[in-house]
């Protein structure tokens, strides 16, 4: 009975909704906190978003600590199938983040790294994530079939598909 559905002509009218929802979310937060913790996602579907977001020239990036979802293993680091490089060109690089926290595609061992990142996210809890649900519903690499979708946490933010975006 909470959710609700906005559905827009085009992927541009989602973004800018997204994003102007995401900006108050973090205006509201940074009202209440001296930084927050914000998770971003790497795919197409973000591009929208992630342009009007950062057209928002009233938000105090200095007081953001950013992170990104989910990454491939094995990569260079300075590949460009790496989702931190995608998300350092679409907003990280352009905008004055207090830190960002990346996962390095090429650590030596994989499950180190992944230790590292979430003993990271651990000691520094996520306040908003913005991220995408894939067309079989997938969220990062997590498929429907074996990932637990149980998890009581409010998701502040989601973009659903190319047509609607729900809160």
């Amino acid at each position: 009975d909470k959710l609700e559905i906005k559905i827009f002509e085009t992927r541009d009218e989602m973004g800018k909704a997204a994003a102007e929802d995401i900006a108050a979310a973090i205006k509201a937060m940074l009202s209440e906190k001296p930084e927050i913790n914000m998770i971003f996602a790497a795919a197409p579907s973000q591009n929208d978003m992630l342009l009007h977001l950062c057209e928002a020239n009233d938000i105090e990036w200095e007081r953001i600590n950013a992170y990104h979802m989910d990454e491939y293993i094995g990569l260079n680091p300075d590949a460009p199938q790496c989702f931190s490089n995608f998300l350092k060109t679409y907003i990280f690089d352009l905008k004055p983040f207090k830190s960002v926290n990346c996962i390095n595609a090429g650590a030596a061992d994989a499950w180190a790294e992944a230790e590292r990142y979430a003993k990271l996210l651990e000691e520094n809890p996520v306040d908003i994530v913005c991220m995408g649900i894939g067309e079989n519903g997938h969220i990062a690499f997590n498929d429907p079939h074996v990932a637990d979708f149980n998890d009581e946490k409010t998701v502040k933010i989601v973009e659903l598909d190319e047509v609607c975006r729900m809160q």
